[in-house]
């Protein structure tokens, strides 16, 4: 008897050691996670997309109130805000623009594309919705995650411009450590979680700022601070170009078969001063020689090629506009050769002498282009009745 409470009395004893360790943890623990509370209220916590947009379970939009939609607070650092009913009210266009960052700047194109539509579509619609899902350094592979979400709110048109950031987005993908994502959704319900992170955010952010300065300074064209990590081979540069290729086919296929018409975009790119870090940039010296001796021909034949080569890139080149026009081709969607009508209207047939902001972006005059020709191919499926295929508004 007296053995049993030993082990009775020693056992209590361990319990209570244990709780005279573990008590104040939890309660240093907590009263940090009161204060991280506090915290918040003067100092909301930054708005974090976990999984940057390669999780499934992450979505582009969220209910609002009104049964509305609109575009995820998490992801409010990469998209525009959007708003939009999720039932479609009746005599209404619906179009939404798929893309990366070059989407992502259209708003004023955009009104002006609505007001156009409006204009032309009077006695069929009585409004124009562009939704602009235009996220900042997105390629294909997340957008055709995008894509999967918003054939569920009822689209008339997909209008899809991408092919810039396919290799950045290989590195984005490193980055979000998405074997994580569930043990950082569960971290990021504490408020002491988010605190921290957000310090090291803004740590890193600084960073990020500072380095954007001095690539704001340089002039030349190696840009090595704008270097990636990782230097893709010849294999890997086809397994990219081909990854590229199956995800425009899967999101063709995908609105083909929800009767949603597509206009797919060729993407120019500036090849009289392009981005390239490392030797690329150092190679690319010599066309930027033959531009100022006045061989535009020549520079501009030598300027495709080594773009095309080029591991890594930032910009699109002739092997994506190659595969963007094989894909509109095989699927029979309506194509916008954007590329095509910039070097047309290059003073000297150089994309990026007069239209471009820089490596990627098109000026106001770049962009006027490419919202007149979008809305060309637009009023053609408008009179065509492509987009009326089981879609009440248009008919």
């Amino acid at each position: 008897m007296s053995g049993k409470t030993s082990i009775s009395a020693t056992a209590f004893r361990y319990i209570r050691q244990g709780i005279y360790v573990i008590l104040p943890v939890v309660l240093l623990f907590g009263l940090a996670e009161i204060a991280s509370r506090v915290h918040e209220r003067r100092s909301p916590p930054l708005p974090v997309d976990i999984g940057q947009g390669f999780d499934r379970d992450s979505m582009l939009f969220v209910p609002a109130e009104d049964g509305f939609m609109e575009t995820n607070p998490d992801k409010g650092i990469s998209f525009q805000h959007q708003r939009f009913a999720l039932h479609k009210p009746p005599r209404t266009l619906r179009i939404f623009a798929l893309g990366g960052s070059s989407v992502n700047y259209l708003d004023y194109e955009f009104s002006q594309l609505r007001q156009a539509l409006e204009t032309a579509c009077t006695d069929r619609f009585d409004q124009v919705e562009i939704i602009n899902c235009g996220g900042l350094s997105y390629g294909t592979h997340r957008l055709v995650l995008i894509a999967a979400e918003i054939v569920q709110y009822d689209p008339d048109i997909v209008l899809l411009y991408s092919g810039h950031n396919e290799f950045e987005e290989v590195q984005q993908m490193h980055l979000a450590n998405r074997q994580y994502t569930p043990a950082q959704r569960l971290l990021g319900k504490s408020a002491l979680f988010r605190l921290i992170r957000d310090f090291w955010a803004r740590r890193r952010i600084a960073t990020l700022q500072e380095a954007s300065d001095l690539r704001t300074l340089a002039d030349s064209i190696p840009d090595s601070s704008k270097a990636w990590l990782h230097t893709f081979t010849p294999d890997e540069v086809r397994g990219r170009m081909n990854a590229f290729k199956k995800n425009l086919e899967s999101m063709a296929a995908l609105f083909a078969s929800h009767g949603i018409p597509l206009v797919l975009g060729t993407v120019p790119s500036n090849l009289f001063r392009p981005n390239l870090p490392g030797a690329d940039g150092t190679l690319y010296e010599e066309v930027i020689d033959m531009f100022e001796k006045g061989q535009y021909d020549a520079g501009l034949r030598r300027g495709r090629e080594l773009l095309r080569n080029a591991s890594p890139r930032h910009q699109s080149s002739d092997a994506e506009n190659e595969i963007i026009r094989e894909v509109a081709r095989k699927h029979k969607v309506h194509l916008a050769d954007v590329e095509g009508a910039i070097v047309s209207a290059e003073p000297n047939g150089v994309p990026g002498q007069t239209l471009f902001n820089d490596h990627c972006h098109l000026n106001p005059e770049g962009n006027k282009i490419l919202r007149l020709l979008y809305q060309r191919e637009i009023l053609d499926i408008l009179r065509g009745g492509d987009a009326s295929k089981g879609r009440d508004t248009l008919q």
